[in-house]
């Protein structure tokens, strides 16, 4: 009998668009080791799955690697129903089973990273670690003006400059491109207003003492710029007690794009 040739991991990045969703169009990537655990990338608010690019073929000989458009992004559908955490978990649940994942170590980034929070207590069954980075709704300040400001009037390279930390200034211009192309699309525009607006009211954090960690099962890590203007730190109280927590010096909003080897060494790191 001839023995079974290993399959190869793959580094190619490539783009895929699914249809099998109940609320249409599903963008995602696939890579890595078919026979490795899955790793789930979650974005963040205004993003896409390629804000991810720097952090994917480190990882890929290990792990399947998926990451994937949340709805109102990307190339997935615009319905965001309520635009709620509830409609989210509800279509993150979906889209586990439509590209075949059964369990996964989860990477949330800001209000990716309150999806996939939200999704460990709702389906916890399917969440094996939670690397959180720049988390939102854990309470504490979160300066929602320039947001606004960008969906509003359109000023995409404000935001960037916000955004950015002082390592990753050389960011600027490619962030403010694809920043502008988020909202260039109306229904895609209006999706995130309805996002946006429900993330000023509803939060994680439920009471003054915060989110009650206890809630979650799994493994957790915190990941946060130190540099992050958008959403600083919160107090220590707000934050899962006993788990490790990494400032990523130099950072702004997004340390997995201005300072991609620090965050993927954490990761590392972390992962099974």
């Amino acid at each position: 009998m001839n023995a079974q040739i290993p399959i190869k991991p793959s580094r190619k990045i490539s783009l895929s668009v699914s249809e099998a969703h109940s609320h249409g169009a599903l963008g995602y990537l696939e890579m890595g080791n078919p026979a490795g655990e899955t790793v789930l990338f979650v974005h963040g608010f205004g993003a896409d799955l390629l804000t991810w690019q720097f952090c994917l073929v480190p990882l890929a000989s290990r792990y399947r690697i998926i990451a994937l458009d949340l709805p109102g992004h990307g190339r997935s559908t615009p319905d965001v129903g309520a635009a709620d955490l509830a409609f989210m978990t509800h279509w993150l649940d979906e889209a586990f089973d439509v590209l075949d994942i059964d369990k996964a170590h989860m990477i949330g980034h800001s209000m990716g990273a309150k999806i996939a929070l939200g999704f460990a207590v709702s389906h916890a069954h399917r969440v094996q670690s939670l690397s959180l980075i720049s988390p939102a709704g854990l309470g504490g300040e979160f300066h929602h003006e320039t947001l606004d400001v960008f969906l509003n009037q359109g000023d995409a390279e404000a935001l960037a400059r916000h955004l950015l930390g002082p390592k990753g200034q050389s960011l600027g211009p490619s962030l403010t491109a694809s920043l502008s192309n988020a909202a260039a699309d109306p229904a895609r525009g209006e999706a995130l207003r309805a996002l946006l607006g429900n993330a000023k009211i509803y939060g994680l954090a439920l009471s003054p003492e915060g989110f009650d960690w206890s809630r979650v099962a799994c493994p957790v890590q915190i990941l946060w710029g130190d540099h992050d203007r958008l959403i600083p730190m919160p107090e220590a109280h707000r934050l899962p007690p006993s788990a490790p927590l990494h400032l990523i010096e130099g950072a702004g909003h997004l340390p997995h794009m201005e300072v991609p080897a620090a965050v993927i060494a954490h990761l590392k790191d972390f992962l099974p």
